[in-house]
């Protein structure tokens, strides 16, 4: 090892040939301390210098020898040299400073916790600053997520991966979970793991990352996004606003002569108790319809949380078409509507669904006014069916076709654009507000144009939800007007 023969190295005496020049001091010092007796059990750690003035790293230990009388007769050295081993130690030691280096400077919070003692076994920075050094806030971030920590039966104490799904659970990737820390007023996104610690343990690490400031974010879009949707209904009802004085022009003047005839009937007395009741029972009913009319607009417009609840499909048709109802009428646009019956229900917030198939039905109604129809396609279909497709699975799908020119391919590409609109008036936030509400219940949206041969025939947007699979479906019985009758009234709505 050293490269100096048996002769150069028996009878030398200290300083010895294969001591550094620099070392000499140190390793006097050494030595005195080994013939003490205080020799470390691990040994020293030395630097040995070859014959051809190379050095390596080396380990002594020093030991007395001892005769059968048990008198100390001289002393043995043994030397190994571990110049591989200390590199690749350093090597070891210098990576794993950088490792912890770099968990130290993440902005997210790592900590590994063993499965068996419920002890924290790594925790870096981030993770003190927010729940300090014990297991805690492991335990916490991991019990609120909805991947629960590993409890193993108290036998497997007696071997640490006993009966253990070890590869299971260590090659399971990290399923990511939102969870809210009460304590903290903060958000996290948790992932968790199960690995093996660097001793053979179990262990769960979680690495939780501060999502707070996305959260407050994507809070404040939804309040705007509520805010818009509000919005667009007002815009929606101030457009309608000379239909619905028109609507509620008639019962009112229905009122206004049902009054006057009784008031001028009883002054002359020509009106006898059967007939003032029947035309006071006419007075109210026109009224209620009234009312009622004021009611639906002031339902579908007043600002209100959104609200998931399960709801009908035929009943959202009902209410929407009642009030397209009212523009349709003015343009004289008929409409033929079919709900198919025994429908699963929907956990939708209606109003926003009713929102979207009025803008579509309001949208139908302008193209075909617009496009100076004659009256035989002066008509909307509006259709509500279940689909299964590979990529939605089931839902309900609500199509909107009428039979107006159309819309160019490059319309269709750019319309769910915000502010986008065919319309010189329009402020282009409906159709995007409607996609946007859509996918907000998890479904989606889609237009096309409707061909015959390579004229186009009309066009079609359609819209699908998914069902509510957790209440049984009741049956919906809805009537089907035929296509002749709605032709042949262009003033009708038919649901």
């Amino acid at each position: 090892m050293t490269g100096y023969s048996e002769t150069d190295l028996i009878n030398g005496r200290p300083p010895f040939p294969y001591w550094p020049a620099d070392r000499i001091d140190e390793n006097t010092r050494l030595l005195q301390q080994e013939l003490q007796g205080r020799s470390p059990a691990g040994g020293i750690e030395v630097k040995v210098q070859r014959k051809d003035g190379s050095s390596f790293d080396s380990r002594m230990y020093v030991s007395p020898l001892i005769d059968p009388k048990g008198q100390q007769t001289g002393w043995m050295t043994s030397m190994t040299n571990i110049t591989e081993a200390k590199r690749i130690r350093d090597q070891l030691s210098a990576s794993h400073e950088r490792f912890t280096t770099v968990l130290e400077g993440l902005d997210a919070a790592v900590s590994v916790l063993s499965v068996h003692k419920n002890e924290l076994l790594f925790a870096n920075r981030s993770y003190r600053l927010w729940f300090g050094a014990d297991a805690q806030g492991h335990t916490l971030l991991a019990h609120s997520a909805t991947s629960k920590l590993f409890v193993p039966e108290p036998e497997d104490e007696a071997d640490g991966l006993s009966g253990l799904p070890t590869q299971e659970l260590t090659e399971a990737g990290a399923h990511p979970r939102e969870v809210f820390i009460e304590s903290l007023q903060m958000w996290f996104d948790v992932r968790s793991r199960y690995l093996q610690w660097t001793d053979g343990r179990l262990a769960q690490m979680l690495i939780a990352t501060d999502v707070t400031a996305r959260r407050r974010v994507e809070e404040l879009a939804q309040q705007q996004a509520e805010k818009a949707q509000v919005t667009s209904r007002l815009i929606t009802m101030g457009e309608m606003a000379s239909s619905v004085a028109h609507e509620l022009n008639q019962p009112l003047t229905a009122i206004n002569n049902y009054c006057n005839g009784m008031v001028s009937r009883v002054q002359v007395g020509a009106i006898t108790n059967e007939d003032l009741i029947a035309a006071l029972q006419k007075t109210a009913r026109q009224a209620e319809r009234a009312g009622q009319i004021i009611h639906r607009i002031r339902a579908f417009v007043k600002r209100s949380e959104p609200q998931r609840q399960v709801a009908s499909a035929a009943a959202i048709v009902d209410d929407s078409v009642e009030l397209a109802g009212i523009e349709l009428r003015r343009r004289k646009v008929s409409i033929q509507t079919y709900v198919a019956q025994h429908l699963p229900p929907l956990l939708v917030d209606p109003i926003l669904i009713e929102q979207v198939l009025l803008n579509l039905l309001k949208n139908s109604a302008d193209a075909i006014d617009n496009a100076k129809l004659p009256p035989s396609r002066r008509h909307i279909e509006l259709r509500v069916v279940p689909r299964h497709t590979p990529d939605e699975g089931g839902v309900i799908e609500f199509s909107v076709t009428d039979t107006g020119p159309g819309m160019k391919e490059e319309v269709i590409a750019r319309l769910y654009e915000a502010f986008f609109s065919t319309k010189a008036e329009g402020m282009g936030i409906g159709l995007s507000l409607c996609r946007s509400i859509i996918e907000s219940h998890r479904g989606r949206m889609r237009a096309q144009n409707l061909y015959n041969g390579a004229s186009v025939t009309g066009c079609r947007f359609a819209f699908t939800l998914p069902v509510d699979l957790t209440t049984r479906a009741e049956p919906l019985p809805v009537p089907d007007v035929p296509e002749e009758t709605a032709a042949a009234n262009p003033n009708a709505t038919s649901s």
